[in-house]
């Protein structure tokens, strides 16, 4: 009893830390007594929703969770509190104001959690006329408002816990990208390019090559030395960190072909003061061309590091797909012997290189491969965004889905990506826009 006891009191003391600015409510309540919560809100009460601008709805649901089951049924009463919103923006320093009525509908405001049980069916809080679509005025683009719902009571003597009884959605329809897939334990397959054809001829015979990718990194210690962003392994490979190398540090990996003339080798050589921070969203890209043998890496749109010289044009063009490279071992039974047993890793991912131990651990959106070495004006021009007409692209994955496992190419040329697992689309995402501030 006396664990049980300290367990209860320990629960009891975080959620008054969490409560903030309202803590009066548990000073007469035992650390035994039944309350109920939302599910949204147990670990945060603050929910984040950002969409992008071209959302006309937006739907979020919830449960009400009661600590332990109670012998009959309860019911719960949950609506829209506007009057919360000042307390909200008193606590946080915020001033956001109140999301209009015409945007949002709560389908129900009553739910029963049944007796014995502790969770309640999924209520329903619908964002609309976000676009202009409906009787509404289009809601402003990258404005915040808030919209605070709560549970405002419950039968059988249930009471509630404290902040973790309300949810505060923050409402932003924003101009930024606001979608990125989670590749932790993932990563992203392309089944048209791991075979001969129309579609792989395309990522085939590149004199010059641009990789772009947007990213967040949870952990760079995670997995292994390696974090993998984009390509072929020991090839033409995109990656952070390497053996001997720092784990928070760019490297472009353009060995090229082994079996005849190799590539640009791996660029840059460690450099402490070129680490990326973990939680951080960046702009990558990394340029090659053989025509003036540099190869370029950039951060955020700006010259990260350059390297002149590297390489030979007299080299086989690269070939990122349909295993045409891996061909070229014929050419040499001795590099065809050693190398024949990694083929499955030989090909184009997004977040895996070599093994099942590189993957990025972090988010990913709007990845582009082009035939073309970018110009550092270019890249900042069309960091977050760019036609995906523009010649010279010829991958395009913007992971704007927002749901399910397959990512779409919108060049047109039909090399969706597919996800190894069931991907997770983290929430309330909003990339920082560097080039417009």
């Amino acid at each position: 009893m006396k664990r049980v006891y300290q367990y209860a009191f320990v629960l009891l003391a975080t959620a008054v830390a969490a409560a903030g600015c309202k803590n009066d409510e548990y000073d007469n309540r035992s650390p035994f007594d039944n309350v109920v919560y939302l599910d949204v809100a147990e670990a945060d009460a603050t929910q984040l929703t950002t969409f992008k601008k071209t959302l006309p709805t937006l739907e979020r649901d919830f449960s009400v969770v009661m600590s332990y089951p109670a012998s009959e049924d309860v019911q719960v009463t949950v609506e829209v509190e506007p009057a919360l919103v000042a307390d909200y923006n008193a606590c946080n320093g915020t001033s956001w104001t109140m999301l209009d009525a015409a945007y949002y509908e709560l389908a129900e405001n009553t739910v029963t959690i049944p007796a014995g049980k502790t969770v309640s069916e999924r209520l329903s809080l619908m964002l609309k006329n976000l676009d202009g679509s409906g009787n509404a005025a289009e809601l402003p683009i990258d404005e915040t408002y808030l919209l605070p719902v709560t549970i405002r009571s419950a039968s059988g003597g249930v009471s509630l816990l404290g902040s973790s009884a309300t949810a505060y959605y923050v409402v932003k329809r924003s101009s930024a990208i606001t979608s990125a897939a989670s590749l932790r334990d993932n990563w992203i397959n392309f089944p048209t390019l791991d075979k001969a054809g129309p579609q792989s001829d395309l990522f085939n015979n590149l004199t010059a090559v641009t990789y772009e990718a947007i990213i967040r990194v949870d952990d760079f210690s995670k997995h292994s030395e390696i974090s993998t962003i984009m390509g072929v392994e020991n090839y033409l490979l995109l990656r952070i960190g390497d053996a001997s190398f720092p784990r928070q540090q760019l490297q472009f990996d353009g060995t090229g072909d082994a079996a005849a003339t190799p590539g640009f080798g791996k660029f840059p050589k460690k450099d402490e003061s070129k680490l990326l921070n973990a939680g951080e969203w960046y702009h990558i890209a990394a340029t090659y061309s053989y025509a003036t043998r540099e190869v370029c890496i950039y951060v955020n749109g700006k010259l990260q590091s350059r390297g002149t010289d590297l390489g030979n044009p007299a080299s086989t063009p690269f070939n990122l797909a349909g295993r045409a490279f891996y061909d070229l071992y014929l050419q040499d039974p001795v590099k065809y012997e050693q190398y024949k047993g990694w083929g499955n890793f030989r090909q184009f991912f997004l977040g895996k290189s070599y093994d099942d131990t590189r993957q990025l651990n972090g988010d990913i959106t709007e990845v582009r491969v082009w035939n073309v070495a970018r110009t550092e004006q270019e890249i900042w021009e069309n960091m977050y965004d760019v036609d995906p007409q523009t010649p010279g692209l010829i991958g395009y994955w913007k992971f704007d889905e927002g749901e399910g496992n397959v990512i779409h190419d919108w060049t047109g040329n039909g090399n969706d990506g597919v996800a190894e697992f069931d991907l997770e689309w983290p929430s309330g995402i909003e990339v920082p826009q560097l080039n417009k501030e």
